[in-house]
């Protein structure tokens, strides 16, 4: 497959080079003609009608950053290069893809049913890299059980307003960075000590110990370097939530070919890379001023000040694999995540205030009983 240089946005404001129209494949089966899907578990095509397996030829060409200014004169794919239908969710805003035979009946990322078919982006950057789906829907449906299993205070109809059905495998799109930051940072570094002074108890003078703090400047230099720092471009997914899927193995992407989106929804980008860049700066700067805190000498400190300059910055963009248990809930949506690399969960469920009343209740009715018995 040809490279795929990392685009900065499909909108020819950016000054980018000269836009490639994308070549729609299919991906029939050769025993019997039916669609093959990317299947998990075998990590190939796999027919879910015969069982005949396809590998994906993967490129032996590596999924790279390349610097910003480079990108933003490179020539660029546009589309996902296969035929898909595409989904907008009235409430989310969610942009989503699938193969064209298949309807959607609600948002995958939000579970409301307010889905509409729009038009195709002729615009949609096409991923430069994803990481295909390892875990399979069975791994992540019962990942979902058993979180829904360990959750306390939540209502009673949950498990079956969280229907397992709703269980989709998403490819969600992400930019990642790289940097060089070089901070320089001040602070007042406090050093504690222990001093007697007298005081009155009880009608008695007693010496008691003090601890005081003794101020004292401190500045450093601090050099950092950022590999892969994500930005979720995603309309359906809160950042947050996103973020606490990580890490991916990122070092593992693969040139992106659209036989892995086969059998699987795909998020367009929403986030362009001026957006993702402040929000990884950002990212990166908490990290940065956390680190320059470990340094700063003594037992406290305050009035921490970091100023850093960023090099070498850099970017691609990817699609990661995450599977979505999304449901509404009491008119609020509510979703579960996997990783669909690592397996690790995320989620927010409802409250049951009910179920916590009760709890309380029954604390201080505890606390009751044990204080008459000690009576």
């Amino acid at each position: 497959m040809a490279p795929v240089p990392p685009p900065l946005s499909a909108s020819p404001a950016t000054g980018g080079g000269e836009a490639v129209a994308a070549k729609a494949r299919k991906f029939p089966c050769a025993s019997c003609g039916a669609d093959v899907v990317w299947s998990p578990g075998a990590s190939k095509l796999k027919c879910p009608y015969c069982g005949a397996e396809r590998e994906v030829p993967v490129s032996a060409e590596a999924v790279v950053e390349r610097p910003i200014e480079e990108a933003l004169a490179a020539p660029r794919d546009l589309g996902w290069g296969a035929a898909r239908k595409t989904v907008k969710c009235t409430k989310c805003g969610a942009t989503s893809t699938f193969e064209a035979g298949v309807a959607a009946s609600s948002c995958a990322f939000c579970g409301t049913p307010a889905v509409v078919e729009a038009p195709p982006n002729a615009n949609m950057v096409r991923p430069e890299g994803l990481l295909p789906f390892k875990v399979d829907r069975a791994s992540a449906v019962e990942k979902f059980k058993g979180w829904l299993g360990g959750l306390w205070f939540r209502p009673s109809d949950l498990k079956n307003r969280a229907s397992l059905t709703g269980m989709n495998g998403v490819y969600v799109p992400f930019w990642a960075f790289d940097a060089a930051t070089h901070s320089r940072w001040t602070a007042e570094a406090g050093f504690t000590y222990q001093v007697p002074v007298q005081a009155i108890e009880n009608g008695r003078a007693v010496t008691r110990m003090e601890t005081r703090v003794r101020w004292e400047p401190a500045s450093g230099f601090l050099e950092k370097f950022f590999d892969d720092v994500l930005v979720h471009a995603s309309k359906g997914l809160e950042r947050g939530l996103a973020q606490s899927l990580e890490p991916y193995p990122t070092a593992d992407l693969v040139r992106y070919d659209p036989s892995y989106l086969s059998g699987f929804l795909a998020e367009e980008y929403a986030v362009d890379v001026p957006e993702a860049l402040q929000v990884a700066r950002e990212r990166m700067q908490r990290e940065i001023e956390a680190a320059c805190a470990r340094e700063v000498p003594g037992d406290t400190q305050r009035n921490l000040r970091v100023v850093s300059q960023f090099s070498g910055v850099a970017c691609k963009n990817a699609l990661l694999p995450i599977w979505i248990a999304a449901y509404a809930y009491g008119g609020k949506p509510f979703r579960f995540l996997v990783n669909g690399v690592t397996g690790k969960v995320a989620g927010h469920a409802p409250l049951s205030w009910v179920k916590v009343a009760l709890a309380v209740l029954a604390v201080v009715a505890a606390l009751v009983l044990f204080s008459m018995v000690k009576s």
